[in-house]
């Protein structure tokens, strides 16, 4: 499901960044893989996917996929910004990003400055990678 999920987002957001004929082939790619990942579970289905696909050999025929490391690895990760404990943004930031650079950027985000008028901040809070909570007092 998370490859499925992950072939979905790609589609939607790589329309204006990748060439046709490339995004054509990494979701064909994608889309076998999970018909051979699929293969144990729902053996009759993803043969006849697999022949719709052009193939003329079985789908378990065919090698096992083989995770490509260099593949898995993120120049940035997304940052949930809270405020008292609530989500009011999202920052995309460097995965080598320092905690000062992380919560320098979450206190000048568009979406976090109006819910920090009028108030203090007594705390912020940066868990690296994954979240910044900003603690007010009103």
């Amino acid at each position: 499901m998370e490859l499925v999920n992950a072939m979905h987002a790609f589609d939607q957001t790589s329309l204006d960044r990748v060439p046709s004929a490339e995004r054509a082939m990494l979701l064909r790619e994608a889309a076998e893989t999970v018909l051979l990942l699929l293969g144990p579970f729902c053996p009759h289905v993803t043969e006849e996917l697999w022949e719709l696909l052009g193939h003329h050999e079985s789908v378990f025929r065919q090698p096992w996929p083989v995770a490509d490391a260099r593949a898995m690895t993120r120049d940035e990760v997304t940052v949930v910004v809270q405020v008292d404990g609530k989500v009011r943004s999202r920052l995309a930031v460097d995965v080598n990003a320092g905690k000062d650079d992380v919560e320098r950027l979450a206190l000048a985000d568009d979406k976090v400055r109006p819910w920090l008028e009028g108030r203090g901040i007594d705390k912020v809070v940066v868990v690296p990678r994954r979240l910044v909570n900003i603690v007010t007092r009103s």
